[in-house]
C-alpha cells in the first residue's frame, strides 16, 4: 500500500476513513518500541468524520486526504501536547501550529500521534528521552538512532506510511539508517522552521521518513512552502518533479574506505557501501573518488556551532515564562537555577554549558568563530566539487545500531558515525539515506547541492529500482 492507493481506497469508499483511523490508533496503543509519547483518540477520530461528511458532501479532497502522519514531538500541533522528549515541557500544549502542519492539514492529512526522541534532538540514541528509550523494531535490543527515534520506527514497523522529524546532523538520516528505511533531509530553507522548537537555528531542517520513494515525494511536496514567518524559507514553492534518472554519463563523487574518516568503519557497512558503488557502476555511472579534506573538522564544528546555538534557544526555558516551575525556591535566581537543573536532562545541560563557554567574551569568542570559518571552508569544498560532480554518494553512518545495553561514557559519541551526515547540514545542502538491503545493514547517502533536491530522489528511486 502506498499513499496514492490509499488515498484512492478513501475516496471510493472501498476503506472507511473512520475505520483506518481506528485501526492505527490501536496499533499505536499497543507499540512496543515506545516510540510514541502522546496522541488524542478523540481529535483523529473527530478529524476523520469530518473528512467523511467532504467525502459525502462533494467538496474537493486534499492530495493526502485520510492519511494518518505521526509527527515529531519538537514539532507544534495544537490539538496535542508537545513534550519535545523533556521534563521541561511535560504538560506543554502549544498554542498554535508550525507551517509544516497546517500545510498538511490542508491536504486533508490527519496528525494521529506525536513521537519519541532524543530530549530537545539532541542525541543520536533515543537514551536522552525524559520518557524513555526508543527500541528498535528490526531488533529490540539494537537503538533506531536519534533524534527522530520514534518517527523511524513509526514508519519501518509499519503503524503509518510516512512521518516527519527534525534533521540537526543526521537525526532523520541516520535513523533511517538504523531500521532500513528511506530519511530524506531537504535543502535547508526548503520546510519552513516556524513552529518548529529550535535546537540549532541554522543547522535544523524538517526532514521527511517513508518506505519508497513516490511517497516521499508527495510528502515533501505537501510539506514544502514559502513562508513569512519564517525568513530563512524558500519564495517560491519548490517543484518536485518524479523523472527517471538515467545513471548513465552521471559523475558520482565516492570518498574510498582507506580515508582516514572511516575510522572505526564496521565492516558490514563497508561491504553494503563496495556492494552500493558496484550497483552504480552497473547503472552507468562514472565513479569519481574524491578526498574531502575539511570534512575530518566536520564534528568538531558541527560540536561548536550547534552548542553555540543550543545555548542561546535554550534560554528561554527558564521556569519563569513556561516549562517546568520548581516547587521550592527562595528567590528568582534559585527559581531559574533549580527549574532548569530539574527540567532539563544531563545532555541538554552539557550542550548549554559547551555552547556557553564557546560564546565567551573573555576569549572574544575565539573557537566559535574559528569554528564558522571551518564550516564555510567546508561548504566551499563541496561547492566546487558539484561544479563537475552530479551527486556524492557516502555510507549514512559509519555503525550499525549499537545495542541499547552499549554504555559509552564519551558525551561525544554521538557525533562520530554521523560524519558524512553533519557535512550536509553545514553546507545547508540536501541528502537522502536509502537502503542497501534488508535487514540491520548500512546504508547510503545519495548528497546534492542545495535546490538539486530532485536529482537525490530520483537517483535513489533509481538505485531502489534496480535492487
Amino acid at each position: 500500500m502506498n499513499i496514492e492507493n490509499l488515498v484512492n481506497k478513501f475516496k471510493s469508499g472501498e476503506i472507511s476513513v473512520s475505520q483506518y483511523t481506528k485501526e492505527t490508533l490501536e496499533k499505536i496503543k499497543e507499540n512496543k518500541y515506545n516510540a510514541y509519547i502522546s496522541y488524542d483518540e478523540e481529535d483523529s477520530i473527530k478529524r476523520a468524520e469530518y473528512l467523511e461528511e467532504k467525502l459525502k458532501n462533494g467538496e474537493e479532497l486534499g492530495k493526502l486526504f485520510g492519511l494518518p502522519i505521526t509527527i515529531k514531538d519538537n514539532i507544534s500541533y495544537k490539538n496535542m501536547k508537545m513534550t519535545c522528549g523533556s521534563k521541561m515541557l511535560e504538560d506543554f500544549t502549544p498554542i498554535y501550529n508550525a507551517t509544516v502542519i497546517e500545510n498538511l492539514l490542508k491536504e486533508d492529512a490527519i496528525i494521529i500521534a506525536k513521537t519519541n526522541m532524543d530530549e530537545f534532538a539532541m542525541g543520536a540514541s533515543s537514551k536522552t528521552s525524559y520518557f524513555g528509550i526508543v527500541k528498535n523494531n528490526l531488533d529490540t535490543e539494537r537503538i533506531p538512532g536519534g533524534s527522530s527515534s520514534g518517527s523511524a520506527v513509526s514508519v519501518s514497523s509499519d503503524d503509518v506510511l510516512v512521518s516527519v522529524g527534525t534533521d540537526t546532523g543526521g537525526s532523520v538520516r541516520g535513523p533511517a539508517s538504523y531500521t532500513n528505511i528511506i530519511g530524506y533531509k531537504p535543502t535547508y530553507s526548503l520546510m519552513s522552521r516556524y513552529g518548529v522548537v529550535s535546537m540549532s537555528n541554522t543547522l535544523d531542517q524538517v526532514s521527511l521518513f517513508a518506505k519508497n520513494i513516490d511517497d516521499l515525494r508527495t510528502l515533501a511536496s505537501v510539506s514544502s512552502s514559502a513562508d513569512k514567518h519564517d525568513m530563512t524559507s524558500i519564495l517560491e514553492l519548490y517543484d518536485y518533479q518524479k523523472e527517471s534518472y538515467d545513471f548513465k554519463g552521471k559523475k558520482i563523487g565516492y570518498i574510498s574506505t582507506e580515508s582516514h574518516l572511516y575510522n572505526g568503519i564496521d565492516d558490514t557497512v563497508k561491504n553494503d557501501y563496495h556492494n552500493a558503488l558496484d550497483r552504480l557502476k552497473k547503472l552507468g555511472a562514472e565513479l569519481i573518488e574524491i578526498e574531502l579534506k575539511y570534512a575530518k573538522f566536520a564534528n568538531p564544528v558541527y560540536n561548536v556551532v550547534m552548542s553555540c546555538e543550543v545555548s542561546s534557544n535554550m534560554s528561554r526555558f527558564d521556569g519563569v515564562r513556561f516549562g517546568h516551575q520548581t516547587k521550592d525556591y527562595k528567590d528568582v535566581n534559585e527559581l531559574f537555577v533549580k527549574s532548569r537543573s530539574e527540567g532539563l536532562g544531563e545532555e541538554v545541560q552539557r550542550r548549554i554549558a559547551l555552547g556557553t563557554m564557546y560564546l565567551s567574551a573573555n576569549d572574544g569568542q575565539k573557537i566559535y568563530k574559528k569554528g564558522l570559518q571551518l564550516r564555510t571552508l567546508i561548504k566551499e569544498e563541496l561547492e566546487e566539487y558539484f561544479k563537475e560532480l552530479d551527486l556524492i554518494v557516502t555510507p549514512t553512518t559509519t555503525n550499525l545500531p549499537p545495542k541499547i545495553s552499549e554504555n559509552n561514557d564519551d558525551p561525544l559519541s554521538d557525533f562520530r558515525a554521523d560524519g558524512f551526515n553533519v557535512i550536509v547540514n553545514l553546507a545547508g545542502m540536501c541528502g537522502i539515506s536509502v537502503p542497501v538491503r534488508d535487514g540491520i545493514s548500512g546504508s547510503i547517502q545519495f548528497i546534492g547541492d542545495r535546490f538539486d533536491d530532485n536529482s537525490i530522489i530520483n537517483a535513489a528511486q533509481g538505485f531502489l529500482e534496480e535492487e
